[in-house]
């Protein structure tokens, strides 16, 4: 009998013996046992709190001064709650606690309760350095925040497909347009899906997505003509056989880039016109200097105040087409712009409400300015008692094709008797050669006593 209790106590020397190598090596794990008239801590937890075994056994509220102030409330309500509840099952609790040398570390407690057969119940437990553990779950924790908000805040929709196309998983913004709800397409494939698309592209490009490890773009539309939309893939390797596809509604940027080319070209169409117009203009104002250098026996005052009421016209014209973009004008805005305000109130004119293209304003105004300045010169408007009628009205038989024929006349009274033969000179050249070569009409100009009466039919193009 003797000789097998000391083989037993042998036995659990050595146990102990090498139980206290291990710890002594664990350096990061800790036994204790508390209560029950047991205070015991192994004594490698100098290693992990700085304080010898015996500094803790000694007194047992040096540990628990050692607890985060933040944490220790939390703690000792836990214990108290486990103990109300009889002890039962693991007690596991995560804290800080700080080492002799002042630096916090994180540990993990594990106790259970312990009821001999033989004395009192006791406490015993292991307590573990988990800082790196804690500050890997907090450098996860912070990462997988960081890619909630970034999922959060961008504008596209991702998909996780496989190589067959089939939908795994996926990512959609609020308010996002998805082709299916997600219960229709997960675990279905792509060509079930997106059956108004390309499908076959789709899935050729997720084969050389997997194939060449790199990423592709590419774009597709969805949609009827009025409510079609644009979309932007970027499909990336997800591991051996899986893709991401972000994909991104490009819609208002297709509309912008449309509407870019469209006033690219809005703006290529009208320095054309502009050209065309300056070329013009240019032209005409060469024939204004030729024509009023016609006109024999005039002084270089004379010249030059008639050629300045003629090119001031144009500028007039020039002005109210420019006001409206060089869109067609209102005949009356047109002849109203001619006349000089002091002249107004003895000018009646009025018609059918017609417009006239910007491009036949401009000699129309000149036909009609000569008009004026020869009234001013010869005729009513020289007068302060004369009075000019101009009045227009649709001739539809004269009208050519894609044009609407006016029949305009012009008459006078209260002036100065005409001259008879009346006087034509470069001005009267210039009228009818505007009407003939630019409105498409002709001039009936004639002279009675009561004054000056005259008869233009023009064919204004189409509006």
């Amino acid at each position: 009998m003797h000789d097998e209790s000391a083989t037993i106590l042998d036995a659990l020397r050595d146990s102990e013996g090498r139980l206290a190598v291990v710890l002594e090596r664990l350096h990061d794990l800790v036994l204790y046992e508390t209560g029950g008239g047991r205070e015991f801590i192994s004594h490698n937890v100098v290693h992990l709190l700085g304080f010898s075994a015996e500094e803790l056994t000694a007194d047992r509220t040096v540990f628990p001064s050692l607890i985060h102030p933040d944490d220790a409330a939390a703690e000792q309500a836990r214990v108290k709650r486990w103990h109300a509840q009889g002890s039962v099952g693991v007690l596991m609790s995560r804290f800080r606690v700080q080492r002799k040398d002042k630096e916090w570390i994180w540990v993990e407690d594990r106790m259970v309760r312990i009821t001999p057969e033989k004395g009192r119940p006791f406490m015993s437990g292991v307590l573990m350095d988990v800082t790196q553990q804690r500050e890997t779950e907090e450098q996860i924790l912070a990462s997988e925040e960081r890619s909630k908000a970034l999922l959060a805040a961008l504008p596209d929709c991702i998909f996780l497909m496989d190589r067959q196309g089939t939908y795994l998983d996926y990512h959609a913004p609020p308010g996002a347009r998805l082709a299916a709800p997600p219960e229709e397409f997960l675990g279905r494939q792509m060509g079930e899906v997106m059956r108004h698309t390309d499908a076959a592209n789709h899935q050729r490009l997720i084969q050389r997505t997997l194939d060449e490890r790199a990423m592709h773009i590419y774009e597709y539309e969805m949609g009827q003509s009025d409510d079609k939309r644009h979309y932007e893939v970027r499909m990336v390797p997800c591991g051996r056989d899986r893709v991401l596809s972000i994909v991104r509604d490009v819609s208002n940027r297709k509309r912008a880039e449309q509407a870019h080319r469209h006033s690219v070209e809005r703006q290529r169409l009208m320095l054309n016109e502009l050209d065309h117009r300056i070329r013009n203009n240019l032209a005409a104002l060469i024939s204004l200097i030729d024509l009023t250098a016609q006109d024999d026996g005039q002084s270089v005052s004379s010249f030059a105040e008639t050629l300045r009421s003629r090119v001031a016209a144009m500028g007039a014209v020039h002005s109210l087409l420019s006001r409206v973009h060089w869109s067609p004008v209102r005949l009356s805005d047109l002849i109203r712009s001619t006349i000089p305000p002091d002249l107004t109130p003895r000018m009646m004119f009025g018609g059918t409400d017609l417009r006239v293209v910007a491009r036949q304003a401009i000699p129309l105004a000149m036909v009609i300015q000569e008009l004026v300045f020869n009234s001013i010169k010869y005729g009513a408007l020289g007068s302060t008692q004369g009075q000019v009628s101009l009045l227009w009205q649709m001739r539809e038989e004269d009208s050519l094709s894609g044009t609407v024929a006016v029949e305009m006349r012009w008459r006078e009274q209260g002036g100065p008797p005409p001259a008879q033969p009346p006087r034509l000179g470069g001005g009267t050249s210039l009228l009818t050669g505007l009407v003939s070569s630019e409105l498409n009409g002709r001039v009936d100009l004639s002279y009675p006593q009561p004054g000056a009466d005259h008869v233009l039919t023009i064919c204004l193009e189409s509006v």
